[in-house]
């Protein structure tokens, strides 16, 4: 039998470098991407590689309830990223340009 004693390390926290806020999402406040384009997480029919047209069947509020419920299911989660094109005329050209989507539109 030994006679040393188990040490309890602690754990480090999560806090935000100095100065720094964390930015908590409110309930139900959409996802957005670093580049500030809507995200969503769905659950689809069809297999990763069967042929099948993808249709997205089950939206998720979050990454981490796709993530569960995909790995119940034993199926891919997909995540999507909302984005709108805009065309931008100057001087006789059309430029296109892609604008993130807001929550509400």
């Amino acid at each position: 039998m030994s006679t040393e004693a188990a040490r309890v390390m602690p754990m480090p926290t999560g806090t935000a470098a100095a100065g720094e806020k964390k930015r908590r999402r409110k309930r139900g406040e959409a996802e957005r991407a670093p580049d500030g384009s809507l995200v969503l997480y769905f659950l689809g029919t069809g297999g990763e590689n069967d042929g099948q047209p993808l249709v997205l069947k089950e939206k998720f509020p979050n990454e981490g309830g796709a993530m569960v419920e995909a790995l119940k299911r034993d199926v891919p989660y997909y995540r999507v990223e909302v984005w709108r094109s805009r065309a931008i005329v100057k001087e006789g050209s059309v430029e296109i340009k892609k604008e993130a989507v807001s929550a509400r539109a």
